[in-house]
């Protein structure tokens, strides 16, 4: 069960290297792509994992004459198959090309259920709300909504936005950058998009507040990701004023990514009820360094707090990658607790079960 992933793009034409480069990168830079992103040992595994299934040379040229050859709905459901994946939780905040939910849901014969990119939803409703307090409680009746119509989630990408050390908001503070906000909007200029701390910090203690109403998870995002997100202010431990305030005390909070936060999000997970994490994006993009931070995060994390995820976006060919790499880093991480005799071998069978799919049934009740 894939907790945290993102939708497909909608078919491109023609699949040209630097598009399937993109998927085992963060790096968006044309340069970075052209000159440096196929020299990373994921990338070049990538190849190798992909070529069996085109029967063809593990080489970038021939996957991709091969890919490009393929029906692209039919190969994105045999690479999905192949995963073994059972539920995708999609994030569709995420890609001006993504496929809708009807789309995604109309292409991949697989569960889906959604969750709610906070901040997306947000900079749909300042045009249609002129003041802060206004704008905040239409964001919780848009939630309740979503929740309502099928949501089993929300999401806030704060650590894109500002910096991930939250702190209460100060009304003053959010009532004047909500002004500014407007302004940019009254100029003509494009949908604005939240930035800075008073407002992404006031949207989520609001989000939080009705996350425990509604009773859904809050995922944030932490550690490494997009090039919006400052890694200095990315680390979990900033979110302390959401674990240790009353108001929050039946808050389930997931930590997403966590790299290389993954010791600290690990501590909160074994101290906190409400805090669960998963590695997701560090397991293929860290390549050798993130099955070794699975062996860490299982050493102090519970196994009924840890969850499977790809973060796979995109392109098929991530939701693939990461599926294998996330398996195999888990039975090498529980594996060696075995050897150490640790875990007992049943244990250890039951934890990756659980890991794998148990424990996000469990929490988006699903």
């Amino acid at each position: 069960m894939d907790h945290h992933c993102h939708p497909l793009r909608r078919w491109p034409g023609h699949l040209e290297p630097n598009d399937l480069r993109a998927c085992f990168t963060e790096a968006t830079d044309r340069r970075q792509l052209t000159e440096h992103a196929a020299h990373t040992p994921v990338y070049r595994l990538a190849l190798r994992r992909l070529a069996p299934f085109f029967g063809c040379q593990p080489a970038e040229a021939a996957v991709l004459t091969a890919r490009n050859m393929m029906d692209p709905a039919r190969y994105a459901c045999e690479l999905l198959e192949r995963s073994q994946t059972g539920m995708l939780l999609l994030d569709h905040g995420y890609g001006e090309q993504a496929m809708s939910v009807e789309e995604h849901r109309a292409v991949l014969p697989v569960p889906q259920r959604e969750i709610i990119r906070v901040e997306t939803l947000a900079e749909r409703l300042v045009e249609s709300h002129r003041h802060a307090e206004d704008w905040l409680d239409a964001v919780r009746a848009a939630l309740q909504a979503a929740v309502e119509r099928g949501a089993v989630g929300l999401k806030t990408i704060v650590a894109y936005r500002a910096s991930l050390r939250l702190r209460w908001p100060d009304h003053r503070e959010v009532r004047a950058e909500y002004a500014l906000l407007r302004q940019t909007l009254r100029a003509g200029g494009p949908r604005p998009r939240l930035t800075g701390d008073p407002l992404c910090h006031a949207l989520v203690f609001a989000t939080a507040e009705e996350c425990v109403r509604l009773g859904v998870p809050l995922q944030v995002h932490c550690g490494l990701g997009d090039l919006d997100a400052d890694l200095a202010e990315s680390s979990p431990l900033g979110v302390r004023p959401l674990l240790v305030h009353e108001r929050f005390s039946d808050l389930r909070l997931v930590l997403l990514h966590c790299y290389p936060f993954h010791r600290e999000a690990a501590y909160l997970c074994s101290v906190h009820p409400g805090v669960f994490m998963d590695l997701s994006l560090a397991i293929p993009l860290a390549a050798t360094d993130g099955a070794r931070a699975m062996r860490e995060v299982v050493g102090i994390c519970p196994w009924t707090k840890l969850l499977y995820a790809t973060d796979a976006s995109r392109l098929p060919e991530m939701y693939l990658v990461a599926a294998e790499l996330y398996r195999e880093a888990l039975a090498e991480a529980l594996g060696d607790l075995v050897e150490r005799r640790m875990l007992a071998y049943e244990e250890a069978k039951v934890a990756g079960e659980q890991v794998l799919a148990g424990n996000a049934r469990r929490l988006y009740r699903l």
